[in-house]
């Protein structure tokens, strides 16, 4: 499981020895060297399956290296990539799907390719649950692999009402390859085992909850706004 505190900190930026500077180089000129195409046009967003497919190569090119490596990667695509966040449509059957499940939408990015619009929370396992609609076959990598991974961070506010993370996990998926036509309900399960001081005891009392959608970087706090995907904003309970 990934430190979320570790990764707080790889946000303000990380330095990288010289030596270890070649995996990292060699990733970053890939993605400097792409610009926006006519393809990210016709398909009616504002980027397009090229430059997903860029993302996830340069994720997959440092998924064996250190963590200071990886955060620093991301933190570069993070900005680099900002801009394709403004492609949001927050149309009324989405707000509607979130709103059945109990919940509000915040943090928006792009869902073109991607959404979240339910979660929940099991007392007992100390697990959340999400489902993920993926609405495109293409964007998501190389299939079978590298393919790329659907991440969702889980907080929940503690006695003050802050917001601090509990939990974290993803799914891996891949490009469709059997011609296959969208969408596809994957799901992203994660254990709550950090801050356990919010949801415990197991009393009953209701804690307001924050789950954050975002495909190929990591969510690195509660604020996080992903580049693609969204958060949702809920009401737990804790059981016994």
């Amino acid at each position: 499981m990934i430190n979320m505190m570790s990764m707080e900190a790889g946000r303000d930026g990380v330095s990288v020895k010289p030596r270890s500077n070649v995996v990292l180089a060699t990733t970053l000129l890939l993605l400097s060297s792409f610009t926006l195409t006519s393809q990210a046009l016709e398909t009616g967003t504002v980027c397009g399956p090229e430059v997903k497919e860029e993302v996830a190569k340069a994720m997959g090119a440092v998924a064996d290296a250190d963590e200071s490596k990886k955060l620093a990667v991301e933190l570069q695509i993070y900005n680099q990539y900002a801009y394709c966040a403004q492609d949001i449509e927050l149309d009324d059957s989405f707000i509607i799907a979130a709103k059945r499940c109990g919940a509000k939408v915040s943090n928006l990015g792009s869902r073109y390719y991607e959404e979240m619009s339910c979660c929940g929370y099991d007392p007992q396992r100390r697990q959340f649950a999400c489902p993920v609609k993926i609405k495109r076959a293409f964007g998501f990598g190389g299939a079978p692999l590298p393919g790329s991974r659907e991440y969702v961070l889980h907080c929940v506010a503690d006695s003050r009402g802050t917001l601090v993370p509990v939990g974290f996990d993803s799914v891996h998926l891949a490009n469709e390859m059997h011609g296959s036509s969208p969408s596809w309900q994957f799901a992203v399960i994660a254990n709550a085992n950090q801050n356990l001081h919010t949801i415990y005891p197991m009393n009953g009392q209701t804690r307001r909850a924050r789950s954050i959608l975002s495909w190929g970087l990591r969510p690195t706090s509660c604020n996080y706004r992903p580049i693609w995907g969204n958060a949702l904003n809920y009401a737990i309970r804790l059981d016994q």
